[in-house]
């Protein structure tokens, strides 16, 4: 199961949110974070991780790369990522709005990059998600791999609350279903973290997540020695700034 779903577009442990600064119609945002186990779609790819990121966006254009490297005893037997993406966003009305875009999932260790190694060293991965102004901003996205023949349907709800002039509890919860080709399984998670931000465009956060998937693809650390879980409980840290 490892080798069908490695990759991932970021998940975050909460709402850290990356706060670019402008130059015109350009913004930088930057970020880095520590996760204690890194969770893709219900599936644990790493026991502990680094995982920093970098994103341009030019009016709604938008084009990132994000990496994950993991740490510790178990880290050896987690390959690197380096995930790149272009995404496009389109406002449909005041309450609605559309991103379309491509993301490449590469893993240094199987092969050279944009090469796929039936899944080895990249899959490509397009998507189109909808996003909604209204109470808990909720989302709903679609995925296919093209490597892994693999259809994801998630959606999503978020709230943010001010617990005061620099600091904000946010909260998120996420539901998924994965449909491939010989495997097949559901996920959800929810998270909580504690948002400060230092200035208008320096943030960080802790938080925890909590995963569920319906097959047993959670908890790095069982899933190398033969095992797994279907419930897991990590957390995390990080740090955002645009520039």
């Amino acid at each position: 199961m490892k080798k069908l779903l490695l990759g991932a577009t970021s998940i975050l442990i909460a709402a850290s949110a990356t706060m670019p600064a402008q130059a015109g119609d350009i913004s930088v945002s930057t970020s880095i974070d520590y996760v204690t186990d890194y969770v893709f779609r219900g599936v644990s790819l790493a026991d502990t991780a680094i995982q920093p990121g970098v994103e341009v966006s030019a009016g709604d254009f938008t084009v990132g790369a994000w990496f994950s490297t993991g740490v510790g005893d178990t880290s050896i037997f987690a390959g690197d990522e380096v995930d790149l993406y272009a995404s496009y966003s389109l406002p449909l009305s005041d309450s609605l709005s559309a991103d379309v875009g491509i993301t490449y999932y590469h893993y240094p260790q199987g092969g050279s990059l944009f090469s796929t190694n039936d899944g080895g060293s990249g899959t490509y991965e397009v998507f189109a998600s909808l996003g909604f102004d209204a109470p808990l901003a909720p989302s709903v996205s679609a995925y296919y791999d093209f490597t892994l023949e693999a259809f994801t349907l998630e959606g999503g709800v978020g709230h943010s609350i001010a617990t005061g002039d620099k600091t904000s509890l946010d909260l998120g919860a996420t539901v998924g279903l994965v449909d491939g080709d010989g495997f097949s399984y559901e996920y959800g998670s929810a998270s909580a973290s504690v948002g400060y931000a230092f200035t208008d465009a320096v943030s960080a956060y802790v938080g925890v997540n909590y995963a569920l998937s319906s097959e047993d693809t959670l908890d790095y650390k069982k899933i190398i020695q033969g095992g797994g879980k279907d419930n897991l409980l990590f957390a995390g840290a990080g740090i955002a700034a645009g520039f």
